[in-house]
């Protein structure tokens, strides 16, 4: 690939991450967020919650682990957390169908129990980025109706929370007061007053909360689902998480995760033509190859990926003229690599752009 060299500082100035923003202020952004943006309000990234989940299983889960890994040729190093809960998981559920013995599928529920634990543990999460990061969204709406998309594969609350202290509306697909029950449609409202038949929308932002892989505070029940305080959820509630994994494409084509991504399907491309990604890897195949790839490749959104190193899941949009990038050590604009890196992969830093 050819390579030419861009000014570090240039690279990373707003009006080249989001350039819509400079005349269209808030209008057809949307955000691309994963385990990456939560790390510094407390929660673990990928080899810190792998080796909290392996270290919490019993004897008996952990002696089928090593059964499975050892199936497939590898064990566990509990220094580096590899293989990393994801492969993991992919193992052990694939494990459960060959052989359909019941310990392995206890293996995988328990699993799940753990990842859930260790998001939970994390009892006072440092808001204070989320927070800044809303206020200044805030502030470039300038007191007029605007809507952002964050999409999300993170678990937590951490945007929930920051929305209640900026006072900018969260909106996640739940309707309801004590117990808040889905709705995708929710995702198409606006909220405004109606005078003698003219609709005038509340001149709020209102941040459209996409979590394509669940949440803490999601639970299923009969077939419906709800959402509730973390705290108010029993253990035998069933919580609406797709456990970490490689290979997640088939627990999205289940509710409520199927209309999530349709809900992000119909949004990428349309009201959201700059998408910026921050603490994201771009490892979760599901989402470059029916979120991401299409609209790229086409031109139909521009992507501008923050991340520490350029990753294999980045190896399909690279070459795009509508992909940019900034990692540590380089980056990409437009499709081309140059020398010059950023520190903005960073939430902290990433936040201090805006």
């Amino acid at each position: 690939m050819l390579r030419e060299r861009y000014n570090a500082e240039e690279t990373v100035q707003l009006d080249k991450v989001l350039p819509n923003m400079k005349s269209g202020g808030l209008s057809t952004t949307g955000f691309l967020f994963g385990a990456g943006t939560s790390v510094e309000a407390g929660y673990p990234m990928m080899p810190g919650l792998t080796r909290e989940v392996i270290g919490g299983l019993g004897m008996a889960d952990r002696c089928s682990l090593d059964e499975v890994l050892d199936h497939v040729g590898l064990s566990y190093d509990a220094v580096k957390g590899e293989p990393n809960v994801e492969i993991i998981a992919d193992h052990v559920i694939a494990h459960v169908i060959s052989t359909h013995q019941p310990r392995f599928h206890a293996l995988e529920v328990r699993l799940r129990e753990l990842v859930t634990d260790v998001i939970l543990s994390v009892g006072s999460p440092v808001l204070d980025r989320h927070v800044a990061f809303l206020t200044s969204l805030k502030t470039r709406a300038y007191g007029r109706p605007a809507c952002v998309y964050i999409f999300t594969t993170n678990y937590d609350l951490l945007f929930e929370l920051a929305g209640a202290e900026t006072g900018v509306v969260v909106e996640t697909g739940f309707i309801g007061s004590v117990e808040r029950f889905f709705d995708p449609q929710r995702f198409a409202f606006s909220c405004g007053t109606l005078t003698n038949s003219r609709f005038s929308e509340h001149p709020v932002l209102t941040v459209r909360l996409v979590k394509l892989h669940g949440s803490v505070s999601w639970v299923s029940r009969n077939g419906r689902f709800f959402e509730r305080h973390p705290a108010s959820i029993a253990a035998a509630d069933r919580r609406v998480m797709i456990l970490p994994r490689r290979r997640k494409v088939m627990d999205t084509l289940h509710a409520p995760h199927d209309a999530l991504f349709t809900a992000a399907r119909g949004a990428v491309g349309a009201d959201c033509k700059y998408l910026v990604s921050c603490g994201f890897s771009f490892g979760d195949d599901h989402i470059n190859d029916n979120l991401l790839h299409p609209v790229v490749n086409a031109g139909r959104i521009r992507l501008f990926a923050l991340c520490e190193y350029e990753t294999e899941g980045m190896k399909q949009l690279k070459t795009a003229g509508a992909f940019s990038a900034g990692f540590k050590d380089g980056g990409i604009i437009n499709g081309v690599a140059h020398s010059d890196g950023t520190d903005c992969w960073m939430f902290s830093r990433f936040v201090e752009m805006f």
